[in-house]
């Protein structure tokens, strides 16, 4: 049995211990304040509900084990991609996947740096100073696609090659930014964070037309119709309040 199948039946398996009824969310790590928050005023709002339980990651790792039989219900993924692969596989409720978010890109670097991050943007990453720069595995998170393509958009690519210290997720990629390198790119809902921004870090915004659009969707999966409820409440206004609080560009809005 592959590494990959193993993980996955390993965690089938500690699912499947909570109640069959609760609402087993697949998340991407840029979510994790957001849904924290959510999932609390949820609660608040619906306390007969069934209960919610997030488990957070890269897509690209959801996306698989989904495909080999994670039971989760609903999945919110950081690009449209791997929602569709879903969806087209017959894995999905038929008309559930929607848009919730846009995500942003920013760079950051520890408090102390030398490097003006918000004064130079991308250019700051050309300072020879710079041996190590955090972004999420492009191989299966999308905000570590998008990274490499405001790289490839401002032609940093050859500058920074041999550089990069790779996270699992997002999360583990802000992790590593603030301890083990000299700047990162990172999902702005990450350093919008209390937690995070109480590093006293600097970074820059990046544009959204100079980086791959992380379009975010999420999708209700098969056997997940307990799920209504809750995919909805993502949906409603004031979620919406709570994503842009977080830096989220929301559906449908310049």
């Amino acid at each position: 049995m592959s590494r990959r199948k193993r993980l996955t039946l390993l965690l089938a398996l500690a699912l499947s211990s909570a109640s069959a009824e609760t609402v087993q969310v697949a998340a991407a790590s840029d979510l994790k304040f957001v849904l924290d928050e959510l999932a609390e005023r949820y609660r608040k709002a619906y306390p007969q509900a069934d209960p919610v339980r997030v488990t957070y990651g890269s897509s690209g790792h959801f996306a698989a084990q989904i495909q080999n039989g994670a039971p989760f219900t609903l999945f919110l993924s950081a690009d449209s991609t791997y929602a569709k692969r879903l969806e087209d596989a017959g894995l999905t409720v038929r008309g559930t996947r929607r848009d919730y978010a846009v995500g942003r890109l920013v760079i950051w670097v520890p408090k102390g740096s030398p490097l003006n991050v918000a004064k130079l943007g991308p250019a700051a990453l050309r300072d020879p100073r710079v041996r190590r720069v955090a972004i999420a595995n492009p191989d299966h998170a999308p905000y570590g696609q998008a990274a490499l393509s405001l790289l490839r958009y401002h032609q940093l690519g050859a500058a920074l090659q041999g550089k990069f210290v790779l996270g699992e997720n997002i999360a583990q990629a802000a992790q590593y930014a603030s301890t083990a390198a000299d700047a990162g790119i990172l999902a702005y809902s990450i350093v919008k964070a209390p937690s995070f921004a109480a590093l006293g870090g600097t970074y820059w915004l990046a544009p959204l037309k100079e980086h791959m659009r992380l379009q975010q969707q999420m999708v209700m999966l098969r056997n997940g119709e307990n799920t209504r409820r809750f995919w909805g409440f993502i949906l409603s206004p004031q979620a919406r309040e709570v994503f842009r609080r977080y830096g989220f560009v929301l559906p449908r809005e310049p």
